[in-house]
Parts: C-alpha cells; sequence; structure tokens
C-alpha cells in the first residue's frame, strides 16, 4: 500500500526577480527616495516608481514593511491619479496579502492592478496581475481558473518577447499542472522555463525550476533524482541568500528522507525549515512545517506528539486558508487516531479530510482520506460501510496506480531527454574552450619560434632574412588568395544550387499564387468566383510554404549530422502529398497517375528530404509524359530495401542522355509542352538518396518513356510487428 502522501511544496516564483539583492542596493533606494522628496527633487511619478520598487524588495523579508511603501505608494498615486502607480501598489498590496494567506484581500488587491494596467494600456502590467490572480487560484485549489489566467499572460508575454516573463509564465503553469495532479504537463512547463533561464543566467529563477522538478520527481517516488534536483536549487539558493528558498529547500529535503524511512536525517532538515518559517512568517510554510514534524512524530511511535503538532498544522492551514494542506493535516489526525483506536476522533477527521479532497477535486488526497475512513468505520464496528468505503479506496488506488505509472515513465523520459541535452551542450562548450586554449598555446609557440628566427636571422644573416621574410609572406598571401578563391567557389556551387531548386520548384506554385491576384485585380473573375478560388490558392501557399521549410532543413542537412534527421516512415504519405499539390500540373495536361505504394512501405530516412526527391522525380515525369498520357507510381520491397518506381510513357531518352543523366553536370531539357527546367534537379536527388545510404538509377527508350527508381533501408520493426 502506498504510504501516506506528503504535500508537495512549490517555489514562490513571481517575486523572485528582486530577491537576492545586498542591503547596500535598498539603501541605496532609500536614500534616492530621501534625495526625490525634497523640494528641488525629480517628479511625482519618479518618487512613487523607486517607492514601489523599496515595496517589492521587502514583500517577502519584512512583508509589512512592503505594505507600508505600498500604501504610501498608492496614496500618492490617487492623489496625482498617478494611474501605473495605483496598478503596481495594488499588485504589490496583493504579493504581501498572498504571502500571508489572506487570499480574499490579495485577489481584490490583483483585480484592482488589472483593471488599472488595462486602462493604462500597460500589456506587461496586465500580465502581472493575471499572474497573481492566477497565483491566488491556485492557492485555494482553482487550478482550471488559474491555468487560464497564466495562459493568458503567457500569450501577452510572447507577444512582448519578454524571455524572463516567458520563463516565469512557464514555471507558474508547472506549478499549478502540478498540485492539480497533471504531472507530464507540469515537468513541460518546468523544462521549458528552466532552459530560458540556463540560457539567460537566470539563477534564482533556475533555482526555483530545480525545486519545483525536484517536487514532481518526490511525488513519483523517484527520490534519487528528486535529491538530486533539490541539491542544486540549494546550492543556488545559498550562493544568493535566499531565505525563502533555502527553507522550502530543507523541507523538501526532509520529505524526501521521511519517505525513505530516513527519519534521524529527515528530522534537521525540518527544524531547519521551521526556523527559517517562524523568521520569514511564512504562514503556509509553517502549517506546512508542523505537519511535517507531525508525520514523523507518527512514523517514530510518537502519536501524542503527532497529533499535538497536526493540531497546529490545522490552525495554521487555516488561518493561511490552503484547502490542499488542511486536507492533508486532516489526513494526518485521521492516522493517529485510528492508531490509538479513537475510532470516534478518526471518523470525524476523516470526513473533514474528505470533504477537502473533494472541493479541490485532489484524488491523490480523495484517497487517502477514504481509506482512513474505511479504518475508522471498522473500528466503530460499522463494517458494511467500511467494506463499501474500503472498496471505493481500492477503485481510487488502482487508478492512481495506473495513472502514476504512465506519468512516471513520461516524466523520468522527459528528464533524461533534458539532462542529455545539457549534457551535449557542456560538452560542446567544453570542446570549444579546449579549442581556444590550444589555439591560444599554439599562439604563444608559434610566436616563440618566430620571435626566435627572427633574433637568429636578424643577427646572423640579416639580408637573407629579409629576402625569406619577403618570399614567406607572399606565400601566405598566395595562400589566402587560394583558400578564399576556394571558399567562394564553394559558394557560387551553393548558390547556384540553391537558385536552381527554387527556380525548378516553386515557380508553379507562385505562378499560380500570381495568375490569381491577377484575375482578381483585372476582375476578370467576380468577387463570388474568387471566394471560390480562395481555399485553392490558400492550399497552395500553403504547399509552397511548406516546400520552402522542407528545402531550409535540406540545407541545413548538408552540415547536419544524418543520424539526427532519421525516422521511420510511409512512402505513401510523401507520395499523396507530393499528388495533392502537383494536381494542377496533372490537370494542364490530363495526365492521369496510378499509385500503387501503400501503408506497408516503410522507410528510415529523412522524410523532408525525400519529399525533394519525390518532387523532383514526379515534376520530370509530367514534364516529359505527353498529354493524356499515364505516369505509373510502385513500390517493392528488395532485400534491407524498400524501391520507389516512377514510369511515364513520355519522350524517354537516348543512351547518350542516360549515361551523362547523373554526371554532376547541369543538362537540362524541354518538356513536352516546351516547359523549361534547370537540370540540377537531378543531381541533388542522387545527393540525398545516397546520403540516407540508398540508390538511384534509371531506364528509358527513346519515344517509349522513362523508369526513375531509388532504394531506401525499410524499417524492419515496422515489419516485425505487421
Amino acid at each position: 500500500m502506498k504510504n501516506l502522501s506528503l504535500f508537495i511544496v512549490f517555489c514562490l516564483i513571481s517575486g523572485h526577480c528582486f530577491a537576492g539583492k545586498h542591503d547596500g542596493e535598498i539603501d541605496s533606494l532609500r536614500l534616492l527616495l530621501r534625495q526625490s522628496t525634497k523640494p528641488a527633487g525629480l517628479s511625482d511619478s519618479v518618487n512613487i516608481n523607486r517607492t514601489i520598487e523599496l515595496a517589492d524588495e521587502f514583500y517577502e523579508s519584512a512583508p509589512d514593511s512592503s505594505t507600508f511603501y505600498a500604501k504610501v505608494a498608492l496614496a500618492k498615486s490617487q492623489k496625482i491619479n498617478y494611474i501605473k502607480g495605483m496598478a503596481a501598489g495594488n499588485r504589490v498590496l496583493g504579493l504581501v496579502n498572498s504571502f500571508k494567506g489572506n487570499y480574499s484581500v490579495a485577489k481584490l488587491n490583483y483585480q484592482q492592478s488589472l483593471a488599472y494596467y488595462t486602462k493604462a494600456k500597460d500589456e506587461l502590467g496586465v500580465s502581472d496581475a493575471l499572474i497573481g490572480l492566477g497565483r491566488v487560484e491556485d492557492f485555494l485549489g482553482n487550478y482550471d481558473s488559474a491555468i487560464k489566467y497564466y495562459n493568458q499572460s503567457l500569450a501577452i508575454r510572447k507577444k512582448l518577447n519578454n524571455q524572463i516573463k516567458i520563463a516565469d509564465s512557464y514555471a507558474m503553469l508547472g506549478i499549478t499542472y502540478d498540485n492539480k495532479g497533471d504531472l507530464t504537463k507540469a515537468l513541460e512547463n518546468y523544462f521549458k522555463s528552466l532552459s530560458i533561464d540556463l540560457k539567460l543566467d537566470n539563477q534564482l529563477s533556475a533555482a526555483d525550476n530545480y525545486c519545483n522538478i525536484g517536487v514532481v520527481m518526490q511525488h513519483l517516488e523517484l527520490y534519487s533524482k528528486a535529491l538530486e534536483y533539490f541539491n542544486k536549487a540549494n546550492k543556488l539558493w545559498l550562493r544568493l541568500n535566499d531565505k525563502q528558498g533555502i527553507s522550502t529547500a530543507y523541507q523538501n529535503i526532509g520529505e524526501v528522507l521521511l519517505a525513505q524511512k530516513k527519519y534521524t536525517e529527515a528530522y534537521p532538515y525540518f527544524a531547519k525549515a521551521s526556523a527559517l518559517y517562524h523568521e520569514l512568517g511564512d504562514e503556509e510554510g509553517i502549517g506546512l512545517i508542523y505537519y511535517n514534524i507531525g508525520i514523523y512524530h507518527y512514523y517514530t511511535g510518537k502519536p501524542d506528539s503527532a497529533a499535538f503538532y497536526l493540531n497546529k498544522s490545522i490552525v495554521a492551514s487555516k488561518k493561511s486558508g490552503i484547502t490542499y494542506n488542511l486536507a492533508n493535516a486532516y489526513i494526518g489526525m485521521a492516522l493517529v487516531k485510528n492508531l490509538e483506536k479513537n475510532f470516534a476522533d478518526a471518523y470525524k477527521y476523516s470526513l473533514l479530510a474528505k470533504q477537502s479532497a473533494d472541493k479541490i477535486k485532489s484524488l491523490n488526497l480523495r484517497a487517502d482520506a477514504t481509506l482512513q475512513l474505511s479504518n475508522a468505520l471498522a473500528g466503530l464496528n460499522r463494517f458494511k460501510e467500511a467494506y463499501e468505503t474500503h472498496s471505493s479506496y481500492l477503485m481510487m488506488r488502482d487508478s492512481l496506480k495506473n495513472d502514476e505509472s504512465v506519468q512516471k515513465l513520461a516524466s523520468y523520459n522527459q528528464a533524461m531527454q533534458f539532462e542529455d541535452s545539457q549534457r551535449k551542450m557542456a560538452r560542446k562548450e567544453a570542446m570549444l574552450i579546449d579549442k581556444l586554449s590550444q589555439q591560444q598555446r599554439t599562439n604563444i609557440i608559434y610566436g616563440i619560434i618566430i620571435v626566435v628566427m627572427t633574433t637568429v636571422l636578424v643577427f646572423y644573416y640579416n639580408a637573407k632574412r629579409k629576402q625569406l621574410k619577403a618570399n614567406a609572406l607572399l606565400a601566405e598571401k598566395n595562400k589566402e588568395v587560394l583558400e578564399q578563391a576556394d571558399k567562394l567557389n564553394d559558394l557560387n556551387h551553393l548558390k547556384d544550387r540553391l537558385i536552381a531548386i527554387l527556380a525548378h520548384d516553386l515557380r508553379a506554385p507562385l505562378s499560380t499564387l500570381r495568375s490569381a491576384f491577377s484575375l482578381l485585380i483585372s476582375k476578370d473573375v467576380s468577387d463570388e468566383e474568387f471566394v471560390q478560388m480562395v481555399p485553392v490558392v490558400f492550399k497552395k501557399l500553403e504547399h509552397t510554404s511548406d516546400f520552402l521549410d522542407t528545402l531550409l532543413f535540406w540545407i541545413n542537412s548538408q552540415v547536419d549530422d544524418i543520424n539526427e534527421t532519421i525516422r521511420s516512415f510511409c512512402l505513401c504519405e510523401v507520395i499523396k502529398e507530393e499528388l495533392e499539390l502537383l494536381d494542377d500540373q496533372f490537370r494542364k495536361k490530363n495526365i492521369t497517375y496510378l499509385n500503387a505504394v501503400d501503408k506497408g512501405h516503410v522507410v528510415l530516412a529523412d522524410p523532408k528530404s525525400i519529399r525533394i526527391v519525390v518532387h523532383n522525380l514526379l515534376t520530370n515525369a509530367i514534364k516529359f509524359s505527353h498529354p493524356d498520357s499515364a505516369i505509373e507510381i510502385n513500390a517493392k520491397q528488395v532485400p534491407d530495401c524498400i524501391e520507389l518506381i516512377i514510369k511515364d510513357h513520355g519522350v524517354g531518352m537516348s543512351t547518350e542522355q542516360l549515361n551523362r543523366l547523373f554526371a554532376g553536370k547541369v543538362s537540362s531539357q524541354a518538356g513536352t509542352l516546351n516547359e523549361v527546367g534547370t537540370g540540377m534537379g537531378l543531381i541533388f536527388c542522387k545527393d540525398l538518396v545516397e546520403k540516407y545510404r540508398g540508390s538511384i538509377k534509371a531506364t528509358s527508350i527513346a519515344g517509349q518513356g522513362s523508369e526513375f527508381s531509388f532504394t531506401l533501408p525499410k524499417d524492419n520493426e515496422i515489419k516485425l510487428q505487421a
């Protein structure tokens, strides 16, 4: 049976952007504030902004001081009708009241702040107020409402491209999904936030995310991973002297050790966390730590002490108004009362716990409360009710286990993928630093050699040295010229190849779009006819955009590791997309196609690169086919490969043309309707197919048509499953 769940403590994100500043910086703010209040000082709005900044500094370390400065700023703002000042003052009051557990007051503060920011058209301020409202809803267990507010804020911050604020929104979403029990989405958002924090070197927010990821791992009972992330977070918090973060880390580490039954090691962490929570006046933290200490005493065989601290947890949780904490405290008390065989009280606390769990729709807490209720009913000899309640508990437990197993696997994979990407980045950075160091050492050695040689040559062979120096300089310049020429030649080749592809494969779609709009401008079509054309034009535009993406992907593939692009896919999907794209060209020449490629033709390659190959081969088949003819598209299995064949019944090729087809030289022939190409498409096709361990070939008889085919490695795993 699963042990009693420990409450998941999350880290406060939205005010941490100011945490960790030195006292000297706060003193500087006070000095500026005093200076700005003098008659010859700055404007009232500047004075108010500095007061707000000072209030922000104090909201966690000295909430009463923060309230004082916020109210001063609010009063001054109301006096001069400074809307942004009124918005910011209410925002800070919302922070303080939510920190103290006064959530109804905090909600009013944030609503007023949102109204003022909206009136001032301050989008960033609006996003901050929405975050505040989301936090309040999260604390109250209204998780769907909280997520709605966070997503609204995230949309604004993405629009403003404020990376720090975007990371903050992802972190808050992660916290709420975490509390809601959707651990996969929680981790997804935490890792998004952490990636941005690491990129920006935002250590405080990175610590918050490390802590939150650890909480998820703790909930999934991946205790070693949880401790790893908690210690990463605490290392940063200790460096930044963030007491709120340090207290959270101590509590979470203690909970993990308690879950591992390392009771002696767990208690010191709870004691340190309790001291910090009381120092900060953190009502939520105090309620949680009382719960932890109560559970510690329960597991160490001290039921009286356990009941004492759990009762204190109930009082503190009621004061803070956090239903999740209160439900945990009730469950803990019911557990102790059942242990003491005081089944009447156990029954009472079990019902209270179940009501609280039902209120916030927490299946995990509901299951724990139901178990204690079943035990209490059995102790009261109400066996029928106890049996029914226990059956309900078993159903909830099975549901939790199934869901948790899936989330555990998904979450662990997410963590592994993130850590793997971080290791790769670290290795690349280390390799770059090593290369730079080697280059510096090489430069130093070369410098010493040059100095020594120059000194010797000057002293002994002055005349010869001058000549050698001139020759060496000339040789170096020649070498540079040759290297530059090679680079320029390579760039010209790449440019020619790109221009050829663009001209070859994008001309027709863009011409279609241009023709459609030309008809509209010249009014050759009515508005109704144009509206009917819009879906076709839009579809063509989508295909054109998609092909551009594919082309850019191919360009990147020329330098990227192909192993990172290979995946399993069905050739039928690529064929279907290209046939839809080329439908106009088929219709123009009244060509029919016979597609025999099915879902069993699965290969291993990069689908975007192979799409370029299929596109070129189909385009060429249409180009050299007679009107009213047919094109056959087939695929078959050959040893370890799938072979795709595209056959037309067009003009065909001579033996001479066939022999130079893939020779690497540009060669272009006009189509049956004088279509013009670049002659470079097949060169790229050969390059792409061979890159993925395939081969391409062609057969043709002049006047009877051509057959192009290429092979790609097949996906043996798909074959075995079939």
